[in-house]
């Protein structure tokens, strides 16, 4: 599985975006305000404590020696400054945490003496710091707590949470107004790949609705064009027949046998273009509503029975479930198909051509078409069903332009069918169509 360092989603991607905005701000925010109160409370407890050594060094040089003592054994504290005189029991380590060189030099700074620091080994312990009052050394014990400012208040924190929460609601609301209509937008480009044009009511943001507009204006003229070209084809295959049926007239006229046969055959050629590209123009057309069910074994017995007429080797067979099938397929698309598909199996392959009905499972009825030719290429089966295509280059001097089995697929689609081509047992070209049949079935 490859990995993504970011999401699919458009919507993720923008709310992603978001909260990777937010906490960088709010990061650089609390950096600032913490950096600025460290700096600020170093700042006080200097100045406080440069405050109680001058007060020191006034007072101590006029009390006795009861008062002196007093101040020596008051009880210790975690946040007050104890005072005690020089002597062994001051640490002889020299701190080197930031705080403590900071506050050094800004109490040199601020006394304009020199000032010395001692700390226990351990961190916890109090910070010592000397001064002289009337000519001896003191020390005057600043406790750990003061080392650092006080922490942000709890509600504080409470505060930038709903803060947060307001945002991300507020980025979601956004992030919506802009990924709802652009999946719309999507929805629509997919079922016009489809076949199925549909257009889009432009909302959101400026360029989401200018990108909306363009698509139905998009579809505007691809209808337009489609519309000429059918009017176009539709046109000339009309146009043709007028000349097409003076030129059998005059065939029937022609005394030599020889000449009136080849005239004869090039024009059942062209006819049988005519014929296909309007089959597939027609074929092109989706119905807005579902053909009523067809009774699929009578409509198919029909149309073989009229192929016979006209002296083609058909057989049927049908099994007794297909009989009672109903598809919803117009009588006219099944006779386009079965049209096609028996052309293709008399003029490409060899008689007699087989047609078999039957339930191969369930839901589903199966119309199978086969031929004895030589078939078709497993390689080239999937271009056979493109229109204009021509498997056998000489194919297209036998009065076919490669839009049969172009029109099968498009009927076989429209019905919401499947279209197989594969070999047929002992040889041929077996062409396989499976219709879902109607719950009344």
């Amino acid at each position: 599985m490859k990995f993504r360092l970011f999401p699919d989603s458009l919507a993720l991607r923008t709310v992603l975006l978001v909260v990777a905005v937010i906490a960088v701000a709010e990061i650089t925010t609390f950096s600032l305000i913490l950096d600025n109160r460290g700096t600020d409370h170093k700042n006080r407890t200097a100045r406080y404590v440069a405050g109680q050594i001058r007060l020191l060094q006034t007072l101590l040089p006029g009390l006795d020696e009861a008062a002196r003592q007093r101040l020596e054994m008051a009880e210790p504290d975690e946040q007050w400054l104890q005072l005690r005189p020089d002597g062994g029991q001051v640490p002889p380590h020299v701190p080197q945490f930031g705080f403590a060189r900071e506050l050094g030099k800004d109490l040199r700074h601020i006394l304009r003496e020199q000032i010395s620091l001692r700390q226990d080994p351990d961190p916890r312990s109090g910070l010592w710091i000397s001064f002289n009052a009337g000519g001896e050394r003191w020390w005057l014990i600043l406790p750990a707590p003061r080392f650092k400012p006080q922490k942000l208040p709890h509600d504080l924190w409470w505060n930038l949470a709903i803060a947060l929460t307001v945002l991300l609601v507020i980025a979601g609301i956004f992030v919506s107004s802009i990924v709802r209509p652009l999946r719309r937008l999507g929805e629509a480009v997919s079922a016009t790949g489809e076949g199925s044009a549909q257009k889009v009511t432009p909302s959101g943001p400026s360029e989401v609705r200018r990108l909306a507009e363009r698509h139905n204006t998009m579809l505007a003229q691809l209808a337009r064009a489609e519309d000429e070209r059918r009017e176009m084809l539709a046109g000339l295959t009309h146009d043709l027949r007028a000349p097409l049926a003076r030129l059998r007239v005059r065939l029937a006229l022609l005394e030599s046998d020889a000449d009136r046969q080849g005239l004869e055959r090039d024009t059942l050629d062209m006819e049988r273009i005519v014929e296909q590209c309007l089959a597939f123009l027609r074929s092109e057309a989706n119905p807005q509503q579902p053909p009523p069910p067809l009774p699929i074994a009578d409509a198919v017995s029909n149309e073989i029975a009229r192929q016979r007429e006209l002296g083609r080797p058909v057989e049927m067979t049908v099994d007794a479930p297909a009989a009672a099938s109903l598809v919803a397929i117009t009588h006219g698309d099944l006779q386009r198909l079965l049209d096609n598909l028996i052309d293709n199996a008399l003029q490409y392959g060899a008689p007699p051509v087989e047609v078999a009905l039957a339930v191969e499972r369930a839901g589903t009825v199966t119309l199978r078409v086969r031929d004895h030719g030589p078939g078709i290429p497993a390689a080239e089966r999937e271009r056979a069903f493109e229109a204009f295509t021509q498997i056998e280059p000489a194919r297209a001097t036998r009065g076919s332009c490669g839009l049969g089995l172009a029109i099968v697929r498009r009927i076989v689609d429209v019905s919401g069918g499947e279209l197989t081509l594969g070999d047929a047992d002992g040889g041929g070209l077996e062409v396989a169509t499976r219709f879902p049949t109607s719950p009344s079935s």
